[in-house]
Protein backbone atom coordinates (compact mmCIF):
# COMPACT_ATOMS: atom_id res chain seq x y z
CA UNK A 1 0.00 0.00 0.00
CA UNK A 2 1.69 3.58 -1.22
CA UNK A 3 2.28 6.17 1.69
CA UNK A 4 -0.62 8.60 1.84
CA UNK A 5 1.76 11.53 2.27
CA UNK A 6 4.00 10.62 -0.95
CA UNK A 7 0.68 9.98 -2.84
CA UNK A 8 -0.55 13.79 -1.80
CA UNK A 9 2.93 15.02 -2.93
CA UNK A 10 3.12 13.75 -6.07
CA UNK A 11 -0.88 14.76 -7.00
CA UNK A 12 0.87 18.29 -5.63
CA UNK A 13 3.50 18.47 -8.04
CA UNK A 14 1.48 17.91 -11.11
CA UNK A 15 -1.25 20.66 -10.11
CA UNK A 16 1.48 23.21 -9.56
CA UNK A 17 2.58 22.40 -12.67
CA UNK A 18 -0.26 22.27 -14.55
CA UNK A 19 -1.74 25.64 -13.11
CA UNK A 20 1.78 27.56 -13.65
CA UNK A 21 1.55 26.76 -17.00
CA UNK A 22 -2.18 28.21 -17.71
CA UNK A 23 -1.29 31.28 -15.61
CA UNK A 24 1.75 32.02 -18.30
CA UNK A 25 -0.26 31.60 -20.93
CA UNK A 26 -3.13 33.78 -19.64
CA UNK A 27 -0.67 36.57 -18.75
CA UNK A 28 1.05 35.94 -22.20
CA UNK A 29 -2.25 36.86 -23.62
CA UNK A 30 -2.76 40.12 -21.40
CA UNK A 31 0.45 41.83 -22.67
CA UNK A 32 -1.89 41.65 -26.13
CA UNK A 33 -4.55 43.61 -25.30
CA UNK A 34 -6.16 46.61 -26.55
CA UNK A 35 -6.47 49.21 -24.10
CA UNK A 36 -10.33 49.03 -25.15
CA UNK A 37 -10.36 45.21 -24.44
CA UNK A 38 -8.89 45.74 -21.40
CA UNK A 39 -11.42 48.53 -20.32
CA UNK A 40 -14.38 46.55 -21.01
CA UNK A 41 -14.16 44.45 -18.05
CA UNK A 42 -14.77 46.11 -14.93
CA UNK A 43 -11.60 45.85 -12.35
CA UNK A 44 -11.87 43.55 -9.75
CA UNK A 45 -9.22 45.28 -7.65
CA UNK A 46 -10.16 48.86 -7.34
CA UNK A 47 -13.60 48.22 -8.23
CA UNK A 48 -13.13 50.33 -11.44
CA UNK A 49 -16.24 50.45 -13.73
CA UNK A 50 -16.23 49.29 -17.59
CA UNK A 51 -14.62 52.21 -19.56
CA UNK A 52 -13.59 53.46 -16.48
CA UNK A 53 -9.55 53.40 -15.48
CA UNK A 54 -8.21 51.93 -12.36
CA UNK A 55 -7.41 53.83 -9.13
CA UNK A 56 -5.17 53.77 -6.79
CA UNK A 57 -5.76 53.38 -2.87
CA UNK A 58 -5.70 57.16 -2.64
CA UNK A 59 -8.22 57.67 -5.57
CA UNK A 60 -5.76 59.10 -8.19
CA UNK A 61 -5.90 57.50 -11.41
CA UNK A 62 -3.21 54.31 -12.08
CA UNK A 63 -1.24 55.00 -15.15
CA UNK A 64 -1.94 51.46 -16.27
CA UNK A 65 -4.89 48.79 -15.06
CA UNK A 66 -4.16 46.49 -12.43
CA UNK A 67 -2.87 43.10 -13.46
CA UNK A 68 -6.32 41.44 -12.29
CA UNK A 69 -8.10 43.58 -14.80
CA UNK A 70 -6.06 42.41 -17.22
CA UNK A 71 -6.32 38.63 -16.83
CA UNK A 72 -10.04 39.04 -16.94
CA UNK A 73 -10.26 40.95 -19.78
CA UNK A 74 -7.63 38.04 -21.69
CA UNK A 75 -10.35 35.75 -20.10
CA UNK A 76 -13.17 37.65 -21.52
CA UNK A 77 -11.42 37.91 -25.21
CA UNK A 78 -10.58 34.54 -25.09
CA UNK A 79 -14.11 33.53 -24.19
CA UNK A 80 -15.37 35.73 -27.09
CA UNK A 81 -13.21 34.12 -29.54
CA UNK A 82 -14.34 30.53 -28.70
CA UNK A 83 -17.87 31.41 -29.06
CA UNK A 84 -17.44 32.81 -32.62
Amino acid sequence: MPDPLVAGLKMSIIEHFSSCGTLHYVVVKSKELTPKQILSVPCPTCGAATEEACELHTGAPRTEPHRDRKLSAAGAVERNQTKA
